[in-house]
């Protein structure tokens, strides 16, 4: 069989490698050591499974796949952040990075090739949305760096920030999340994993009633539906109250903060009223804000403030009683905002 069309097996939840192995003739355990294998041991291909009988290996080895996707290339920041570029077997480039804090180690992946939401500030969307990532293909971005990284780390955090938005690929964003956050897979807790999201509603209220209480984290950007429709064309169709709104309802579900993930721009988004009209938007919601300095790209003549400027901000809405914090910025030595190594990779 060609192997584009092959099925990888880290497509699978549990039930289903159970399942691949009784309809082979073989015991349902045997689905069970194949994931061990995976998750547990790094194995990535069949003939490393030694406790599996080797005639069953070689015929599955016909059919599926244990990986379908390969590392291109990973770039290295003097801070530890490491962004890799992923070939799929259709040639397409996704990104997934691994960031470094302290004991915390954070893999961003990605949801979709590309990006149809075109914010103006994002290297994602510049070639426009490819596809979508299937769940192996979200799971292999993770499986990849904990495979690179030495023994002595271990991922103690997934989000899922990088090109594509999650919840436009929901059903295979969930099935990762299922497979990440179980026992027999990578084995992440809930309360460690990030979706983030522009604001697609209807994919927030269906995210409520799963009864996964990830974290739920939505990109802002703006303090108004004036400046949001500018930089974020999706919020013509949304608004700023519906998405508040709806992620009220994530937070009445979960009891999970919110988090507002808000890009400053100068000139854009990061006045003084700004902050103002931003912390009267957040009145009374559980939330917090990552305030996250703009990583420019030269395809938008658009630039970071000041950092004083950034903390000037963050205090404003301190003084409101909104929790927020000025990230630091990592990685823009190695293109590590979402969507640029692979737009310098595929031109």
């Amino acid at each position: 069989m060609d192997k584009l069309q092959c099925i990888s097996i880290t497509e699978m939840h549990l039930s289903e490698a159970m399942e691949l192995c009784t309809s082979s003739g073989e015991h349902s355990y045997r689905g069970k050591q194949m994931l061990s294998w995976i998750y547990d041991k790094g194995a990535t291909q069949f003939s490393q499974m030694s406790d599996i009988p080797t005639s069953f290996r070689e015929r599955l080895a016909a059919t599926y796949q244990v990986f379908q996707s390969k590392i291109f290339t990973i770039n290295t920041s003097h801070d530890g952040t490491e962004k890799f570029l992923i070939q799929l077997p259709d040639n397409n480039f996704i990104e997934c990075v691994l960031l470094r804090d302290g004991k915390r180690k954070t893999v961003c992946v990605s949801t979709q090739v590309g990006c149809a939401m075109d914010c103006k500030f994002c290297a994602s969307g510049i070639l426009g949305l490819k596809r979508n990532l299937n769940t192996g293909e979200i799971i292999e971005q993770v499986l990849h760096i904990k495979n690179h990284l030495p023994s002595s780390e271990h991922i103690t955090n997934i989000v899922f920030m990088g090109i594509g938005e999650p919840l436009a690929n929901y059903e295979n964003v969930i099935k990762a999340v299922r497979i990440i956050n179980a026992d027999w897979g990578l084995g992440i807790g809930a309360r460690n994993i990030t979706i983030s999201t522009v604001g697609i509603i209807p994919g927030i209220r269906r995210l409520s009633k799963e009864g996964l209480k990830v974290n739920l984290a939505i990109s802002l950007h703006a303090p108004n539906d004036t400046v949001r429709d500018k930089i974020v064309p999706s919020n013509k169709k949304t608004g700023l109250k519906n998405i508040i709104d709806a992620a009220q309802e994530y937070f009445n579900a979960t009891h999970r903060d919110i988090s507002f993930e808000y890009t400053i721009i100068n000139g854009i988004n990061d006045s003084i009223q700004d902050a103002h009209s931003l912390a009267q938007m957040l009145k009374g919601v559980q939330c917090n804000v990552n305030i996250l300095p703009l990583n420019p790209i030269k395809e938008y003549s658009l630039a970071p403030p000041s950092q004083k400027k950034a903390e000037m901000f963050c205090t404003i809405l301190n003084n409101h009683g909104i929790v927020a914090t000025v990230r630091q910025k990592k990685g823009s030595k190695v293109n590590a905002a979402c969507g640029q190594l692979r737009l310098q990779t595929q031109r």
